[in-house]
C-alpha cells in the first residue's frame, strides 16, 4: 500500500525518553534548549511549571517535540503572559531587553486580575528563551496540525492563556505564528536574537571579509581587555564542575544590571545536568589579579555552538573594558572556525553591540491566545501596542527588513544583554 505515513499527535506529555547522544542522532538540527536533556533540567529547576508538552509521532523514530509548561500562579516577568500585553511588574522587573511601559495600558491588564490568564501554558523552553518545535521529521502542515490539537485541548484542561514567547524567524517556523492566528490569536514583533554564519576558510579570513570599522572593533576589543589585565582560557566538560556556582553568580549579577532577574540554582542545576549528561558544554573564564571576574559558557551541538550564559564583576573590571566581546563574541567564534562549525548563535541581547560586530539579527515573534474571547480584541490591542513599544526600543520605525543591522539598543555598547 501506498501513501504516506500516518502522524500521530499526542498533548499534555511528558518529555521523550531521550538522553544527550540520541539528541545528537535524532535531532541533528534542533536547539539544545529544546531538547530532552535541557528541559529536563528545566522542569527539576522549575518544579512550579507543569510538564504539557505536545508530540508528533511519525513511523519509526520520527518525532517533533512542541515543549510546553503549565503556570497556576503569577511566574517571573519573562514567563508572565500579561508582561507581553504591556503589563509593569510590582517589582519592577522588566522582558528581556526592555520597552518603554504605558503607565495607562499597565493599569488596564492589572485590573484585569490574574484569572483570565492563570492557569498559563507556556510554549517553548522557560529558560532558553526559545519557542520552537524539536523534529526529525517534516510535513507542510506539521505545525498548524500541532497547534489546532494543542489549542483546544488546553482549554479543555482549564488553560485561560496561551502564550508564545519567542518564536524565531527560522523557516518553517511562520506556520506556527499562522497557526495562533488562524485559531484566534494575535501575535506581534518581541525583539532580535543574533546569529553568525561562518561561511570564510578560517578565522583570519573571517576578519578579512568583515567591513573595515567592524574589523577594527573587533581587534580594539581584544586590545582593551587585554589592557585591563584580562585573561582568558577554557575549561570543558567535567573541568567546569568547580566553577558552576560562580559562573552562575556572575550571570545573574549580569541580568540584575539589565533589569532582568534569573536564579541562581536555575543555572546551577541545568549546566550541572548538562556536564552529567556529557553534553559539549566549554566555559571561557576571564581572570583578573587571580579571581575570577568574567564567563562565558557555550554549548555546542553538532555544526552549531550556541553562548547561553554570560556573567562578568563590572565593579572590577569596569563598563567598558572590552572584555564581553572578547570572551563572548572573540573567543567562541576562534574556536569555532578551528573546528569547522558552520553557526555560532549568540541568542538574544546586546543586539546592536553584536550587529556592529559582524552578526546577523533574526527577527522573534510573541503570539498570544486567550480562552475568553471577549478578552480577545482588547488583549490583541495591547499585544500589538506592546510590540510598537519593542520595535522602538530596537529603533524601527517600521517593519524591519529580512536582515536589519546596526539597530540601537537600550543601555550602552558595553551591555551584555540578559537573556543570550
Amino acid at each position: 500500500m501506498g501513501g504516506s505515513p500516518r502522524v500521530v499527535i499526542s498533548t499534555g506529555q511528558t518529555l521523550p525518553d531521550m538522553d544527550w547522544s540520541g539528541e545528537l542522532a535524532a535531532l541533528t538540527d534542533s536547539s539544545p534548549y529544546l531538547g530532552p536533556t535541557w528541559l529536563r533540567a528545566t522542569e527539576k529547576v522549575l518544579p512550579e511549571a507543569q510538564p504539557w508538552h505536545t508530540v508528533a509521532h511519525r513511523a519509526r523514530g520520527e518525532l517533533a517535540l512542541l515543549p510546553g509548561y503549565i503556570l497556576t500562579t503569577p511566574p517571573v516577568v519573562d514567563h508572565e503572559p500579561r508582561t507581553y500585553l504591556g503589563w509593569q511588574a510590582p517589582s519592577g522587573q522588566e522582558v528581556c531587553c526592555g520597552a518603554e511601559t504605558d503607565a495607562a495600558r499597565s493599569a488596564e491588564v492589572d485590573a484585569l486580575g490574574t484569572e483570565p490568564f492563570f492557569p498559563t501554558l507556556l510554549l517553548g523552553s522557560p529558560l532558553g528563551y526559545r519557542t520552537e518545535m524539536a523534529y526529525n521529521f517534516w510535513t507542510p502542515t506539521l505545525m498548524g496540525s500541532i497547534v489546532e490539537k494543542l489549542v483546544p485541548a488546553a482549554f479543555e484542561a482549564g488553560v485561560r492563556c496561551i502564550v508564545a514567547p519567542w518564536i524565531p524567524e527560522r523557516r518553517g517556523n511562520e506556520a506556527l505564528v499562522k497557526a495562533f492566528d488562524a485559531a484566534g490569536g494575535q501575535s506581534a514583533f518581541w525583539g532580535y536574537e543574533d546569529f553568525m554564519s561562518l561561511d570564510a576558510p578560517d578565522w583570519q579570513g573571517h576578519l578579512a571579509a568583515l567591513p573595515l570599522k567592524k574589523r577594527q572593533r573587533i581587534k580594539g576589543d581584544v586590545r582593551r581587555a587585554e589592557a585591563a589585565g584580562v585573561t582568558i582560557q577554557r575549561v570543558d566538560g567535567t573541568g567546569i564542575r568547580p566553577y558552576v556556582t560562580r559562573i552562575a553568580e556572575l550571570t545573574c549579577l549580569n541580568r540584575e544590571k539589565n533589569g532582568a532577574g534569573e536564579e541562581p540554582e536555575h543555572i546551577v542545576g541545568i549546566l550541572s545536568a548538562l556536564i552529567d549528561e556529557g553534553a559539549d558544554v566549554r566555559a571561557y573564564l576571564g581572570y583578573k589579579d587571580g579571581a575570577l571576574v568574567a564567563t562565558c559558557v557555550t554549548i555546542r551541538k553538532n555544526h552549531r555552538l550556541f553562548p547561553k550564559w554570560a556573567g562578568f564583576d563590572y565593579a572590577t573590571i569596569g563598563e567598558r573594558s572590552g572584555i564581553y566581546f572578547a570572551l563572548v563574541l572573540d573567543a567562541p567564534v576562534r574556536d569555532a572556525y578551528a573546528e569547522g562549525l558552520r553557526t555560532v548563535e549568540f541568542g538574544a541581547g546586546a543586539h546592536r553591540a553584536k550587529a556592529l560586530r559582524g552578526c546577523t539579527p533574526r527577527a522573534v515573534t510573541t503570539s498570544m491566545l486567550l480562552s475568553d474571547p471577549v478578552l480577545r480584541p482588547r488583549a490583541a490591542a495591547w499585544l500589538e501596542a506592546f510590540g510598537r513599544s519593542r520595535r522602538a526600543a530596537f529603533g524601527d520605525a517600521a517593519p524591519a527588513p529580512a536582515r536589519p543591522v546596526n539597530l540601537p539598543l537600550l543601555g550602552n555598547s558595553a551591555d551584555s544583554g540578559c537573556c543570550g
